[in-house]
């Protein structure tokens, strides 16, 4: 018993705290640093009745990507009408080299981008474009 006391008495709770703090704060910016906001056009060509629409970007041929919305969201999106979408995904599951080489477009030139394939995505805003005419 006074062994372990002697021992809690040579390792203030101060460095303890301190320690799990710098840990926590390394870890919290790790995940931040992973984090990408992207905005793109989008044109959905099918409605689930998960929630999710699944279309094509602009500028990123004909690969078909799917989007979980909202439910509010999702009541507003009209297949075929174009899209600006605005969304974050944490980058943590990177494209395979031969699904990266098939993406066509200017859109997954940007090896962020191409995290929209393989990660959660949460889509913060789908708003209509309409033409300025």
């Amino acid at each position: 018993m006074e062994a372990r006391a002697h021992f809690m008495r040579k390792i203030p709770i101060f460095t303890i705290i301190a320690v799990l703090l710098i840990g926590g704060g390394y870890f919290y910016y790790q995940h931040m640093d992973s984090k990408v906001d992207i905005t793109f056009n989008f044109t959905p060509t099918k409605k689930a009745a998960d929630y999710t629409v699944s279309g094509t970007i602009d500028g990123a041929g004909d690969e078909v990507v799917t989007l979980p919305l909202s439910k509010e969201m999702w009541k507003t999106v009209k297949k075929g009408n174009h899209y600006n979408v605005e969304a974050t995904f944490y980058n943590k599951n990177k494209v395979s080299k031969e699904a990266s080489q098939k993406l066509k477009g200017p859109f997954w030139e940007n090896e962020a981008n191409q995290g929209l394939l393989v990660n959660d995505i949460k889509v913060a805003n789908i708003e209509a474009i309409t033409a300025g005419f």
